[in-house]
């Protein structure tokens, strides 16, 4: 299972773009200045666009391969028979997109409406960021990340079906995270990660 220190590195990685974003402006967006270059001028405000984009980029990456990273070694586990165990999808379904609303205002608010240049402005936004962080880590709602939204692991809302020892079935709702696309007609194993949610693999 999941601890706590999981779920708070996938919350920085995904407030990484705000934060970063933040200490640039701060430091470095009145002592940037325009640059010749073969003597084209570039004005400040592009380079401010161009490092910003490039923050953005950075970012997007890390949204890509921090869950592969993450979920390697525990997917080849699962393949290996050694974690997990074998279900059967009877149900699935996308979560509802109002679930990423509370962490897309967050994260685009701040970009759009606060003076970063100001140090009350800039304490204030970091500290209500990392107590964000701090509380969406506490209450478990790692679904609502939107690493899963970009990456190609995916959340989805899920009924599966086990057997147990004794042959006897019963049905498990819960939320699993997984970059499984195809579930009809297979068997998965499942193990998992915090309170209903669950990581998926198709079983091997």
């Amino acid at each position: 299972m999941w601890g706590k220190t999981e779920q708070g590195f996938l919350w920085i990685i995904s407030y990484l773009p705000v934060l970063v974003v933040a200490l640039y402006r701060y430091f470095f967006e009145e002592k940037v200045k325009t640059l010749e270059v073969f003597g084209h001028t570039i004005s400040d405000d592009f380079l401010h666009l161009i490092f910003i984009s490039f923050i953005m980029l950075f970012s997007a990456g890390l949204y890509y391969y921090v869950p592969k990273t993450m979920f390697k070694k525990l997917n080849k586990q699962m393949v290996k028979g050694e974690k997990g165990r074998n279900v059967i999808v009877k149900k699935f379904e996308r979560p509802n997109l109002n679930d990423y609303t509370f962490f897309l205002l967050t994260l685009i608010l701040p970009l759009i409406t606060v003076d970063f240049t100001s140090t009350v402005s800039f304490l204030i936004c970091f500290s209500v960021i990392i107590f964000i962080i701090i509380l969406l880590t506490r209450v478990d709602y790692i679904i609502a990340c939107p690493l899963f939204f970009v990456s190609t692991y995916k959340v989805w809302k899920i009924e599966l079906l086990e057997t147990s020892e004794q042959n006897e079935e019963y049905t498990i709702n819960a939320f699993v995270i997984t970059n499984e696309s195809d579930f009809f007609d297979k068997e998965f194993r499942v193990e998992k990660l915090i309170r209903n949610i669950y990581y998926l693999t198709e079983a091997r």
